[in-house]
């Protein structure tokens, strides 16, 4: 678990920090963090979040298992809720990993 919270944790940790501004966020972005804030999941920087969502997609694609990326989210977010995180998880994968929740469904590794 050590291997997923560093570099998971480096980008969550990230969402606070200051940086150069970027692009225009694209649709699925935008619904994104709509559907976070529907949730009422808090964020310092959009970006950052997506890029955290991108790397829970990554991991998850990694064979890495939710528990273990939900921990990996937690540890670097000590306020983040095991309610929140997952559905954090959720969401990042509904947007940016859709495949992945079809492969979990049909019994994939998750």
């Amino acid at each position: 678990m050590r291997s997923l919270a560093a570099p998971l944790g480096a980008l969550v940790m990230m969402i606070g920090l200051g940086g150069p501004a970027q692009a225009e966020p694209s649709d699925v972005d935008t619904d994104f963090l709509a559907a976070l804030q529907a949730a009422g999941i808090t964020y310092n920087r959009g970006d950052q979040a997506i890029v955290t969502a991108k790397m829970v997609c990554k991991f998850i694609a990694e064979g890495k298992p939710s528990p273990e990326v939900l921990e990996g989210l937690k540890e670097r977010n000590p306020g983040l809720t095991t309610e929140h995180g997952t559905i954090f998880v959720g969401i990042s994968a509904r947007s940016y990993c859709p495949d992945q929740l079809v492969q979990n469904a049909a019994g994939g590794t998750p």
